[in-house]
């Protein structure tokens, strides 16, 4: 094997759930005020990612396959999900379980294709104490155009993301639920 062709991924499992929490995202236990779970969703190109970067990324803590891809990839432009795939399916759950079992406020972007499954998620996160926020996105089509032709090759649509954000979501939440008898 040539040694360009060599490629070593050497990450922490602990470090990389660890980079998705701060103290910012904690919610107060001794408040009554549930911690918060905000769905920023939208037509396509239409800046769910500015919204939820401009205005979500202080305490919460992100749930994006996009952006654990991104930091698994270290700066390689790569296609998503690819030979990570099965990482992202092992990092995104823990972030989510480990989110939901601190109670930390959530927020995540989902492209919105199956509303049905988007309704099923938000009434579950309510059933497990949250306060569930929905921040819809649009613009117009001539802004998406501009936004859509200064895509870089390292910005992930959620149309792509949307099947493992909400599934994570939606299987802790379902565990959660199962585990304080709640469903």
């Amino acid at each position: 094997m040539a040694e360009d062709t060599l490629r070593i991924l050497d990450r922490s499992l602990d470090e990389e759930v660890d980079a998705w929490f701060d103290d910012s995202s904690r919610s107060d236990p001794t408040a009554e005020v549930p911690p918060r779970f905000v769905l920023v969703a939208g037509t396509p190109v239409s800046g769910k990612t500015r919204l939820r970067r401009d205005k979500f990324t202080q305490g919460f803590v992100t749930v994006d396959a996009g952006d654990i891809f991104r930091r698994l990839e270290q700066g390689e432009i790569l296609d998503f999900p690819g030979e990570f795939e099965w990482m992202l399916d092992l990092i995104g759950p823990m972030v989510v379980e480990r989110a939901i079992a601190e109670r930390r406020h959530i927020v995540t972007e989902v492209f919105g294709c199956d509303q049905d499954e988007i309704a099923a998620l938000l009434n579950l996160m309510k059933a497990i104490g949250y306060k569930t926020e929905l921040a819809f996105v649009r613009s117009s089509a001539e802004q998406a155009e501009l936004w859509n032709q200064s895509r870089g090759p390292d910005n992930i649509s959620s149309y792509f993301t949307d099947r493992f954000n909400v599934r994570w979501l939606t299987e802790a939440a379902r565990a959660h639920a199962s585990a304080q008898g709640e469903t």
